[in-house]
């Protein structure tokens, strides 16, 4: 019985000719995702049966392998043991004979002395006679003979579910194999952390997100976890309900990096699946949305206020930070847009400020959280966030009563006394101001405990270049359209830009004789002379990008704008968080002092989105203009092509492998996924396309309906 191991149990399988290296290969990689034991995946993989894998286990044990033909469990005894203590120790009491003392029992493994003392101390015997069962076998039979209600101490198991995905009567290809696997453009999905003390949820969700795309890692320890994460192929963080509070420790002291992806508490896999009425990423967002549009109504009266994105980047960074899970995370940015959306009543906010020193309208502020019903205590956590704003509460001792609440009102009125108060104050960027700093620490153990004001301070410190180098710069607008000018107008403001308004050319030039803009935006009013010569009008800002904005989209006014110079155009409302984000990464490339890669590399270029420029507009609008162009098109997923027209006259394709019209065909099928930039060009390779453009357009048209008809 205590015979060591002298041969693995993958090579007494591979000798004994029950299975092959590469089916020993491919469960161990099973294995390594989801543990459990090597021999009882290969059994739920079909490649072994379970006497195979008893004989195999006889041999690897030096013990008999166990026959529950000959002799059944014994439920007496099992009775007699406490509950759960067989599924846990994964051992079956078989017989127990009163004149000799003799005890017969079938273990998973034979060599665990813990199981074994414990059955003999429940089961008192003279002495001990073992075989060996498969674990599979051992699952199986104490199912059968014990209640439903002793399953609460069972081991986590393995299972599959590949007909929970089956639709009933359909036909399966014969290379159904070869069908689920992901188109190679497309790849997989970002794969999946899951936080998890045991093999159960692995195993039954592993095939799950396997046969959608999504690789799925298990891990129980922290140094698991951070290796995962480290790894970068991370897009989302599952957290089983018994690990929550050992993974926001990890957070705490360090163990996990803080991650940048989402996560969320995984209570029960029923209850998840029943009450996912719709995605709950998709709901957050629009509520989300809504309560920005809510903020941004009220635009007129938010001069005083923090620019909300800046507040709830640094919100959201810091709650991930402190270990919050994924729905808490999210009420904080919701907090962020219901205090923004809630300005103070008073004329003099400086007034409000002074007495109250929030510069929040607390009333209508808990009442907005209460109305908008957010699952999660949003408006517990605002009000946690009023008291330590007002220093009337302790930290520490609020944390001990309702943890979450309370550090989610630490973060958010850490982030908002910094903003309100400290940021910029003296003279330097926000985030490294050393008075904001010294505000921040001096108000530790009152405003928020010690270690969140430093992972605050840290964060901002990391983050100052991605969060801050483009915020608290100037943008001017130019333009007489308040309906298309001032939503645009009013979510720069919320990303931390300084907005300055100008009616005219003349004006506008007069302010950047004086102080160029970090960037400027010029309203496209109806095509009019000066509008064209923005570029020259504007030389005091001839370095800073040189944008218009327009309520139209018709490719040929677009295009006459792309002309007269502009670095890009974008219509409105459609493109205002295109343009915000193009404006963003354009400032953080001057910033850093090198030239946006992503941006135009010259004058003359212009880019834009599928969905605010058609593919087949462009190419008829390039068409009719006689322009000799090079088109670069990119999709969400990766997928790229170029297009060459020469004066007019499309010549040259290209996509992935495919060439010529098919390639064009294949960006016409991309419909709204996409982006282009356009480059004038005299450079141009050999022609591979003889057909007029329009033939090659209703062709692709043609096949686009196709492919919808048969979809």
């Amino acid at each position: 019985m205590d015979t060591p191991r002298t041969e693995r149990l993958d090579q007494i399988l591979i000798r004994l000719g029950f299975v092959t290296a590469e089916q020993v290969a491919a469960a161990l990689r099973r294995q390594q995702g989801l543990g459990g034991r090597l021999g009882t995946h290969l059994v739920y993989e079909g490649c072994l049966t379970e006497l195979q894998l008893a004989c195999a286990l006889s041999e690897q044990y030096g013990v008999p392998a166990y026959d529950p033909e000959q002799q059944p469990p014994s439920r007496d005894l099992l009775r007699r043991l406490p509950a759960g203590l067989a599924r846990r120790r994964l051992v079956l009491p078989l017989a127990l004979d009163s004149a000799t003392g003799v005890l017969q029992a079938a273990a998973v493994d034979p060599r665990d002395t813990a199981a074994l003392a414990e059955l003999r101390r429940r089961l008192p015997c003279a002495r001990l006679e073992l075989c060996v069962v498969p674990e599979v076998t051992f699952l199986r039979l104490i199912d059968a003979c014990l209640p439903a209600g002793d399953a609460l101490e069972a081991p986590l198991r393995m299972i599959e579910l590949p007909e929970l995905f089956e639709a009933a009567g359909d036909e399966v290809p014969a290379d159904a194999g070869a069908a689920a696997e992901p188109a190679p453009v497309e790849g997989h999905g970002p794969g999946v952390l899951l936080v998890a003390a045991g093999g159960f949820l692995p195993s039954f969700l592993a095939p799950v997100f396997e046969r959608e795309g999504r690789p799925l890692t298990a891990a129980a320890e922290a140094e698991q976890a951070a290796a995962c994460l480290r790894g970068g192929a991370v897009g989302h963080v599952l957290v089983a309900a018994e690990m929550a509070g050992a993974w926001r420790d990890w957070l705490r002291d360090g163990q996990v990096p803080a991650p940048r992806v989402p996560v969320t508490r995984l209570d029960a896999v029923s209850s998840t699946l029943l009450d996912a009425v719709a995605p709950y990423a998709a709901m957050q967002r629009s509520l989300l949305r809504a309560l920005r549009l809510h903020a941004t109504a009220r635009a007129d009266d938010q001069a005083a206020l923090p620019p909300s994105d800046v507040l709830c980047r640094e919100a959201r960074a810091l709650g991930e930070a402190c270990g919050l899970e994924r729905l808490a995370v999210d009420g904080l940015e919701a907090a962020v847009l219901l205090l923004v959306a809630a300005p103070p009543p008073a004329a003099d906010v400086a007034a409000l400020l002074a007495d109250d020193g929030t510069g929040v309208d607390w009333t209508r502020t808990l009442a907005d959280a209460a109305a908008v019903g957010f699952p999660w205590p949003v408006e517990g956590a605002l009000a946690a966030m009023r008291q330590l704003l007002g220093e009337r509460a302790n930290p520490e001792e609020m944390g001990r009563r309702e943890p979450q609440v309370a550090t989610a009102g630490e973060v958010l009125a850490v982030v908002w006394r910094h903003h309100l108060h400290g940021a910029g104050n003296d003279g330097e960027a926000p985030g490294g101001g050393l008075l904001a700093r010294a505000d921040l620490r001096a108000r530790s153990g009152r405003l928020a405990r010690a270690e969140v004001i430093e992972r605050y301070l840290s964060l901002l410190e990391r983050s100052e270049g991605e969060l801050l180098a483009t915020a608290r710069q100037q943008v001017l607008l130019v333009g007489e359209a308040p309906r298309v000018l001032r939503p645009f107008a009013a979510r720069l403001a919320h990303l931390g830009y300084r907005v300055v308004e100008a009616t005219g050319l003349d004006d506008a030039a007069a302010l950047c004789a004086r102080q160029a803009p970090s960037a400027v935006f010029v309203l496209d009013d109806g095509i009019a002379r000066d509008v064209l010569q923005a570029r020259g009008r504007l030389a005091a800002g001839a370095h800073a990008p040189l944008y218009a904005v327009s309520g139209h989209c018709e490719p040929a006014r677009l295009l006459t704008l792309f002309d007269a110079g502009f670095d890009d155009v974008f219509t409105l409302p459609r493109d205002t968080d295109l343009a915000a984000a193009r404006l963003r990464k354009a400032l953080r490339a001057a910033a850093a002092g090198g030239r946006d890669d992503a941006g135009p590399a010259r004058r003359g270029s212009f880019q834009a989105a599928f969905t605010a420029f058609a593919f087949t507009d462009l190419l008829q609008a390039l068409a009719q203009s006689l322009k000799s162009v090079r088109i670069d098109l990119e999709r969400g997923c990766g997928e790229r092509a170029v297009v060459y027209l020469d004066r007019g006259q499309l010549t040259h394709a290209a996509c992935g492998d495919l060439r010529g019209g098919p390639a064009v065909h294949r960006v016409i099928a991309w419909e709204d996924d996409g982006r282009f930039a356009v480059e004038p060009t005299a450079d141009l390779p050999a022609p591979n396309i003889g057909l007029p453009l329009e033939s090659v357009l209703m062709e692709g048209c043609r096949l686009l309906d196709e492919g919808r008809l048969h979809s």
